[in-house]
């Protein structure tokens, strides 16, 4: 009896911490979210500011600016770098974009008539109700283009749209930037008026789950983001090698598509390894699938050694927390899945929640 109760008593505390979880990231975070992020930062440098404090006797303020500087000041150096070499070749590729279209519904009307040249030998009355269908179909050539013409427009008008909003991401940095240094360089006292705000022992039992939740957060995004960046590395080295095109645009394609579950780079590598063996270019496709397998391989390898020290996740609770949050948030909910359930093991590590780990 004492067993069950603990158990309701756990599912009733999930069920609450979720709704509550649920709540505060839809509906307050929004409007917190710099001194969120800042919180988060502040965490994330500590390890070089105690360096420099401790090598270079460096009073706190001086290392937290001087940390906040070599971080994120190489972060800016190298993201000014990649957003003008992707304005380079996104400007390329919208110049070229009509013809590559046009590329694209000579290619659909080639793989049209090779699929007829295998049913030219039936009956003429099958022949003209195949015809009559895909005509009438939504999936005809002319609705394929058309989709795709739409979707290019979509994007086009999510970049407007991001650009447009660069004066709030301005804001945003800057006031995240300033509560970063605010929060590292006060941190003791900040900590010590929460302290004397909460009773105990719930202030420091809630500082204590707070530091385990985000450092767990923090090595969950570390862990993908040290697999996306290999991803991207070897993508762009290697569609380098073989003078791809885009480069760039493809490489950061392939690394963002890393996140997707399952498919992870092939649902670039695989359609697009298609299109050139379609187009007859089989020279460049086996290029293009050695690079591929490459990247596979030393994903494979590499992942379940960062994923199991990093994150401490079983790649189905990953996939199920992914899947889940997907579906309750969207594209945010691929990230903020995974993130839930280490928050859940933070809790459960700090004796909020009685899970015990079973022993092999």
């Amino acid at each position: 009896m004492s067993s069950l109760k603990h158990w309701v008593r756990t599912l009733v505390c999930i069920t609450l911490g979720t709704a509550a979880a649920y709540l505060l990231l839809k509906y307050v975070a929004p409007l917190v979210a710099p001194f969120i992020i800042a919180m988060f930062l502040a965490v994330f440098i500590e390890p070089l500011v105690r360096l420099l404090q401790d090598k270079a006797r460096l009073p706190r303020a001086a290392a937290v600016g001087i940390s906040m500087v070599v971080i994120f000041g190489g972060l800016v150096v190298m993201l000014v770098f990649a957003i003008t070499r992707l304005i380079v070749e996104l400007v390329h590729l919208t110049a070229y974009l009509p013809s590559y279209v046009n590329e694209v519904k000579e290619a659909l009307i080639l793989i049209q008539n090779r699929i007829e040249s295998y049913y030219f030998k039936l009956p003429a009355d099958v022949i003209d109700f195949i015809n009559t269908r895909i005509t009438d179909s939504e999936y005809n050539l002319e609705s394929i283009v058309v989709r795709v013409q739409v979707i290019i427009g979509k994007f086009l008008n999510f970049v407007l749209q991001l650009v447009s909003s660069v004066p709030a991401w301005v804001i945003l940095v800057i006031i995240s930037g300033i509560a970063t240094y605010f929060m590292s360089t006060d941190k003791r006292v900040i900590v010590n008026f929460w302290l004397k705000a909460i009773p105990k022992p719930w202030g420091r039992k809630s500082l204590e789950i707070t530091k385990q939740i985000i450092q767990a957060i923090i090595s969950y995004v570390r862990a993908q983001f040290i697999l996306i960046s290999i991803t991207f590395m070897q993508s762009l080295i290697g569609l380098s090698i073989i003078k791809a095109p885009y480069v760039l645009i493809m490489g950061l394609a392939i690394g963002i598509a890393d996140i997707i579950p399952v498919l992870g780079p092939s649902s670039i590598f695989l359609p697009w390894i298609t299109w050139e063996l379609i187009t007859g270019d089989t020279a460049f496709a086996i290029k293009l699938t050695v690079v591929f397998a490459f990247v596979l391989v030393v994903r494979q390898v590499l992942e379940t050694k960062i994923v199991s020290h990093s994150m401490g996740l079983h790649p189905l609770a990953t996939l199920i927390a992914m899947y889940v949050g997907l579906k309750l948030l969207g594209p945010l909910g691929v990230i903020a899945g995974p993130l839930f359930i280490i928050a859940l093991k933070a809790f459960a590590a700090a004796g909020l929640i009685g899970w015990e780990a079973e022993e092999d």
